[in-house]
Parts: C-alpha cells; structure tokens; sequence
C-alpha cells in the first residue's frame, strides 16, 4: 500500500467512525439472557444501558457473555448479585470484578473458607464496591425494573461449615419488568420452595430459572403447579450428578412449559 492510499484509507476510516457507535447503540427492550457458563449460573438481564448480573458460574466463561451482550465502550455493571458463596455461582464473578465497575453489590452475606470466596471478598475490599443483603420484603428498584426479595426470610450471618445448608440461604428473587415476571431460585430446595408458595401469591410467573441447575431435590410438582411458567430455563453443563434430573424435565413438560437448556441453545428473551 502507498503513502497517499494509505492516508486515503485513514480518512475514509475516520469518516465512518461516528457511524460505528449506530450498530451497537443498546437496544430499548429488556432482555434476560442465560449465560452458557458450563456447570454454574449466570443470568444477565440488560435494560438499554443498564446490566444486572446474577451469579457468575465457576469460571471466567461469564466475561464471553458479557463482551458478547454488552457495548464495547460500556465498562460499567449497575448491579451485581451473588446468590450464595458456592463456586459454582461465585468463580466468574472475580474476573467480573477486574473487568468492570460494579456500581452495587448485593450477597447473602454468608461467608466460607474456601479460597475462591476469599479472593472474592478481597477484591470486593481492594474495589471498595458498596454492598448490600437483603431478607423477605426487601425491594429493589434499578432504572425501571424491580427486583423483589423473597427469600431468605432473615438475614443470613456467620460462616458456612458442613452442616450448613448453603443452598437453602440463596437469595431469591422476583423480577419485574412491567406485566413480565421472572422468579430467580438459586440453589433452594424442595423444602424453601413450599415455604415460599406458602407466602405468596403467584400469578403470571412468565419465566421460571429452575432451581439447583434441575436437581431432583428442586422444582417438586407443588411448586411448578402454583408458578406454572410459560418458560423454564435450566443453566447446566457437563456434570457428574445428572442434572438436569428426568424428574424435573417431566414435572416442566407435565405443565407445559417450554424448556430452555444453556447447555442446548442461546437463551436471550425480551422481557
């Protein structure tokens, strides 16, 4: 290439360089999108230029999916949720935090020994990142969308040890986004999901993120019946328990919801 073409070349470049920023302008809708992050979860819902993180999966796999849904020059996450210190949930969220600048951060409040949740509680403190942990009742309002706490019905304090039931402290949500309704379960059990049908009254559940990634002990018959969602999401990889279980798949299909597997497809849905 000669100098005078490669001069033409740079001021053509230039010249379309405004025009760049019209293909990746965020879109007005709100979606949520299930992040293929293997064996883990990571949900982010995503409305114009605000991002809400839910869990990061157990590996850096999450980084991919925010490149991916995010514009390049937007380096900021509103709101990032830690449903509860298991790897499987906590990992991605390190190199989240590296990456971006999380504005806010909400936890359980359960801390481990292990070591994946001290570097995750120390970058936290190197980053000075706000931090907050809800019980039932609590709301919370980001840009036009409500996130709803459900679960647990007290705050959770102390250090998790081997007779602590870590999934059953996971927070549990529900989303609003306008009529849309999405219930986020964590890892909770048979167990916390009576008690939460007990409490409320729940209509119109469009989406359902099936618990424990369709464990056997999660998604009892009971619970689907009275949530009945037009669409069930399954974040699972490659595992060793078989998840997602031939039970919960058969209770879903007993109901008629459409099945979503991060293992299987994209899941990107507006909201």
């Amino acid at each position: 290439m000669s100098k005078n073409q490669f001069f033409l070349f740079l001021a053509i470049l230039l010249a379309l360089l405004p025009f760049s920023f019209l293909f990746t302008l965020p879109s007005n809708k709100t979606y949520l999108i299930a992040c293929n992050v293997g064996q883990g979860d990571a949900i982010l819902i995503i409305q114009k230029t605000t991002q809400i993180l839910i869990d990061g999966g157990p590996n850096n796999k999450v980084l991919d999916c925010l490149a991916k849904n995010m514009p390049f020059y937007d380096r900021e996450i509103e709101l990032v949720i830690n449903t509860h210190p298991e790897k499987d949930h906590l990992t991605g969220l390190i190199d989240v935090l590296d990456r971006y600048q999380v504005k806010q951060l909400i936890t359980n409040n359960l801390t481990s020994d292990s070591e994946v949740y001290k570097a995750f509680s120390q970058k936290v403190k190197q980053k000075n990142i706000p931090t907050f942990s809800p019980q039932k009742g609590d709301i919370i309002k980001i840009a036009n969308l409500e996130l709803i706490s459900l679960w647990p019905d007290k705050k959770v304090l102390g250090e998790a040890t081997a007779k602590t039931p870590v999934n059953d402290t996971g927070l549990v949500f529900q989303l609003k986004s306008g009529s849309f309704d999405v219930l986020l379960t964590a890892d909770i059990d048979q167990e916390v999901e009576d008690q939460l049908i007990k409490e409320n009254n729940f209509q119109d559940i469009e989406v359902l993120k099936v618990a424990h990634h369709g464990s056997k002990y999660s998604s009892s018959e009971e619970f689907l019946e009275a949530i009945h969602p037009q669409i069930a999401i399954i974040s699972v990889g490659k595992n060793q328990w078989g998840h997602p279980t031939q039970e919960v798949l058969d209770r879903l299909q007993s109901i008629g919801s459409q099945i979503l597997r991060t293992d299987k497809e994209e899941i990107k849905i507006p909201l």
